[in-house]
């Protein structure tokens, strides 16, 4: 192990299992570094400096102590991108948050474009590459750019479609829950009278809404 400034360290998105870095889970590791804790060392390619495991603790480090903080990494050789995908993959299913649906189907469309095959992706996810076939198909569709995306659980019923920019960009936001959990959420908030109507802003949404409804609840 060393020790390096954390802007050293590169952040490849087109290498990420993941489909983002959770905030949330960033501010807990700010708060458990501000409480003097030490954070398991940053898995990085020796010659690139691109991290293959902690892009969330690389995220910490920087909003805790600045870009010239030191963090301890553990250096490691990879032959092509491939192997290290492979490898990014292997850390991220075994540790730390869960890899969701969304992320799995993530990593088979960046596994595709390198070329890997579906049971080495399937091995590295801990998981039978049949199962993950059948991820893939019922979690990705096309983009408005004509590339495969995965799709959230709130859209998976527009698998094997393809997306236009909005609708893109809506499944890109979502947090991942069933249709039926947003609806549910606002009943039980106008039902328990614990929705804010002092708040003008959500009235306004609220507004639209009665609205795009009276669109979509309309007798054909």
């Amino acid at each position: 192990m060393k020790t390096l400034k954390a802007a050293e360290l590169v952040l490849d998105f087109d290498l990420y299992p993941r489909n983002n870095v959770d905030s949330h889970n960033v501010r807990n590791l700010v708060d458990a570094l501000a409480s003097g804790a030490e954070l398991p060392a940053v898995i990085i390619d020796r010659k690139s400096k691109r991290v293959v495991d902690g892009f969330h603790r690389v995220r910490a480090v920087i909003q805790h102590g600045g870009p010239n903080s030191e963090i301890t990494v553990i250096e490691k050789t990879y032959k092509d991108d491939g192997e290290l995908f492979l490898d990014a993959m292997r850390y991220n299913s075994s540790h730390g948050a869960k890899l969701d649906p969304c992320d799995r189907s993530h990593c088979a469309i960046i596994a595709e474009r390198l070329s890997l095959s579906l049971d080495a992706v399937a091995g590295a996810l801990h998981m039978p590459a049949d199962k993950l076939g059948e991820l893939v198909q019922s979690r990705t569709a096309k983009g408005a750019g004509g590339l495969s995306i995965p799709l959230k659980r709130t859209i998976s019923h527009f698998a094997g479609r393809k997306l236009n920019k909005h609708q893109e960009e809506v499944n890109s936001r979502s947090s991942g829950m069933q249709q039926s959990f947003y609806a549910n959420q606002l009943i039980d908030l106008i039902e328990s009278k614990l929705l804010d109507t002092s708040d003008e802003k959500l009235l306004d949404r609220l507004r639209k809404l009665n609205e795009l409804l009276d669109d979509v609840l309309a007798v054909k």
